[in-house]
């Protein structure tokens, strides 16, 4: 049951129903279907102008062997689904405009996680293109996993920062992430 009181309530939702959470559960991480697949494809645009040297070399995405990760996600983060299916909090210097449970999946597909920073889900935003996200490359600890912190345009391991141990940490400590 999720007792965190967040600083700010902006935007409280009605929790996630019973049968929400439990297709939510089962299919946030299914295999992509024929339709993901060709929606991703059809989004691909070569960012270079005919004219450039590069046009010839840009090669789109192929997101056939994308996956996403084959872990449960952490029940603090199940909880607080079923206290607001989504919306917008704010913890000291931290906003977070999480995801409900019917667009996680479809986020994490049109921002090309599993292709940028695969094992990573992100779960929330921040208002200024920034990402909360799950780093599932290892096993969690005591169900959590660490959290990281990444921007919409420059998504990769290498770019993002740890912000966080746990998703109960982030939601309850103060952070400076500016």
């Amino acid at each position: 049951m999720w007792n965190i009181d967040f600083e700010h309530q902006y935007d409280k939702r009605s929790g996630a129903t019973g049968e929400q959470m439990a297709r939510f559960v089962k299919e946030w991480n299914t295999e992509l279907s024929a339709q993901e697949m060709e929606d991703i494809k059809g989004r691909q645009v070569n960012p270079f102008h005919k004219s450039s040297p590069f046009y010839d070399q840009y090669t789109p995405l192929d997101p056939a062997g994308w996956k996403l990760p084959q872990r449960d996600l952490p029940a603090s983060y199940v909880d607080l689904m079923k206290y607001s299916n989504g919306g917008e909090f704010q913890q000291g210097e931290c906003y977070f405009q999480f995801f409900n449970t019917e667009d996680l999946r479809e986020m994490n597909l049109a921002y090309e996680l599993p292709e940028y920073m695969p094992y990573a889900v992100s779960f929330a935003m921040d208002g200024r293109g920034n990402h909360y996200m799950f780093d599932m490359r290892e096993e969690p600890v005591n169900g959590e996993y660490p959290i990281l912190f990444a921007h919409s345009g420059s998504l990769g391991y290498e770019d993002c920062e740890r912000v966080a141990d746990s998703f109960l940490a982030l939601c309850t400590e103060t952070w400076e992430l500016y």
